[in-house]
């Protein structure tokens, strides 16, 4: 039974809430698009009407390949591109580059007045966003001044300052580690609400559980890190592969650098499977036997974590961020040294450090009586993001603020 009402109950209409931020939900190499996507579509089937305002900018280029369609084939007359995605409706002004960064006055413009239209005519009850630059900021003024709530979303430790928040009724998180962080940091007070993921569409039927699992080879990431695991693996265990997920990133150039730190002679790694980025990750997760995340920035929570849980695959993770709060005891929490999380990101561990970790991850391949405890132990971590508690906790937070039902005034204007 639900712990709280359904939002209809409050209402003699269905909510209706508005998403409004340049960076698309559609974005396959943004784990924040993700997440929101998804807890707009479970706020759908709560019987929440939503409607989405974007643009065609991405965390990476090729994160558009969700939209299944290819802009220059596109009227370049057309300002605006629907993408249905069931039970949501993207709107996207579409912009000359992917990059939120190069978005020019006359497209933000554009998409300013997109907004203010949204508002006239969908009448939200509430705005949700997020972003932290001038139009992400002009999003919050403009709903607080004809009196509809707005609340933020927050997936990083990257916030400073105040403006971003001037206007914001509620701020939203992922982690309780994000939630401390800020407090801690700014004074503000955030609502974790935990993570948000469709079962259906990251659990593999079956697993072989046979390589090592990276995704997302950039430096922040801890690419330098596992590179280096890469490469002396490469001489001691080279039946042991590693599988690099190419969402962001230049690994060959990484491999490059750190074989140069180590000693070796630069040369592609005969144990490492370069997979390009993919909306479909089950195959991956189906050949993983442990999932590598030793994040050196600030990681709120990555959904591969949680993700890797879901499917019963430990982790080996950095004792930072969301990260332990996901994992708990399925995997193997590595405390690194204060200057290894300073941008840019480029350094290593000692080697006596890596050796360490090479030894466990060695163990966990030959121990099958071992790797199945862990395993089984992140299986059952998995199954508490399961059900209904995070969706149900995240209305609780939202339905105060709906019941103020300020669609109604903006009729009345």
């Amino acid at each position: 039974m639900n712990s709280s009402p359904s939002p209809t109950t409050i209402f003699s209409r269905p909510p209706r809430i508005l998403w409004a931020a340049p960076i698309s939900l559609m974005d396959t190499t943004s784990g924040a698009a993700i997440t929101v996507r998804e807890i707009l579509r479970q706020l759908a089937r709560r019987g929440i009407e939503l409607s989405v305002l974007g643009a065609t900018v991405y965390d990476m280029p090729h994160g558009i390949t969700h939209l299944g369609l290819d802009l220059a084939t596109v009227d370049p007359n057309v300002t605006k591109i629907n993408v249905e995605d069931s039970p949501l409706v993207h709107e996207l002004i579409r912009t000359a580059s992917t990059k939120r960064n190069a978005m020019t006055a006359e497209e933000e413009s554009i998409w300013l007045s997109q907004y203010h239209e949204k508002l006239k005519s969908f009448q939200p009850d509430m705005v949700c966003f997020y972003g932290g630059l001038l139009l992400e900021n002009m999003v919050a003024n403009e709903a607080r001044h004809l009196g509809i709530p707005c609340v933020a979303y927050i997936g990083n430790g990257n916030y400073t300052g105040e403006r971003w928040y001037r206007d914001v009724s509620l701020i939203l998180t992922d982690s309780q580690a994000t939630a401390r962080f800020y407090k801690e940091t700014q004074n503000l007070d955030m609502v974790p609400i935990g993570k948000f993921i469709d079962p259906a569409t990251v659990l593999a039927e079956q697993h072989s559980r046979e390589t090592l699992l990276f995704i997302n080879p950039s430096l922040q990431k801890g690419a330098a890190i596992v590179a280096a695991l890469a490469i002396l693996l490469a001489t001691r265990r080279p039946d042991i592969r590693f599988e690099v997920v190419q969402s962001r990133g230049d690994w060959n150039a990484i491999v490059q650098v750190v074989s140069t730190q180590l000693g070796f002679p630069p040369q592609p790694l005969e144990n490492v499977t370069l997979t390009p980025n993919t909306r479909d990750m089950r195959p991956v997760y189906s050949r993983a036997r442990l999932l590598l995340a030793p994040s050196l920035w600030w990681e709120s929570g990555p959904r591969v974590t949680v993700e890797a849980m879901m499917n019963g695959i430990p982790a080996i993770v950095t004792k930072r961020g969301g990260n332990p709060e996901w994992v708990k005891d399925a995997g193997l929490l590595l405390e690194l040294n204060d200057e290894l999380y300073e941008p840019p990101y480029n350094k290593i561990p000692n080697t006596d450090f890596i050796i360490q970790v090479i030894d466990r991850i060695i163990e966990l391949y030959d121990d099958e009586n071992c790797y199945q405890t862990l395993a089984t132990k992140a299986k059952q971590v998995g199954i508490e993001y399961f059900g209904s508690k995070n969706i149900e906790n995240l209305l609780s937070h939202l339905q105060p603020l709906l019941a103020q039902r300020a669609g109604d005034s903006l009729t009345e204007r």
